[in-house]
């Protein structure tokens, strides 16, 4: 099997799909609880929009390739760093993975918007 169709096989556009709903996850939970404990908004915060939003599904993809059961490809295979870049390169397309999905079903239902993922 070559390098590129181990990179989009269905599992890991799967492993995408997870580290887009951890971080959905990650973010609720944590604008819910400075809201109730601290009563401020962190939507407007710079800190939390433009820095730890976007490293989000980089530390998200990076920790969840810790799972020593988790399928990745062959030339990733060579130790704990080398998963952990795998991972953060999946956090990196994750989003994109997502849109690309999103529209794709969006398609197939005969509901799409007509914008390309790009647009969003």
């Amino acid at each position: 099997m070559d390098v590129l169709a181990q990179l989009l096989s269905v599992s890991n556009i799967v492993l995408c799909l997870a580290i887009v709903a951890l971080v959905w996850i990650q973010r609720k939970g944590a604008e819910v609880l400075v809201r109730r404990a601290f009563k401020k908004e962190l939507k407007n915060s710079k800190l939390w929009t433009e820095f730890i939003m976007p490293i989000g599904p980089l530390l998200t993809g990076a920790l969840i390739t810790l799972v020593p059961s988790l399928p990745v490809p062959e030339m990733f295979n060579g130790g704990v760093t080398v998963r952990m870049v795998f991972g953060i390169g999946i956090g990196l397309v994750s989003g994109l993975v997502y849109r690309l999905v999103k529209k794709n079903v969006l398609d197939k239902l005969g509901k799409s918007d007509e914008k390309t993922p790009y647009e969003k």
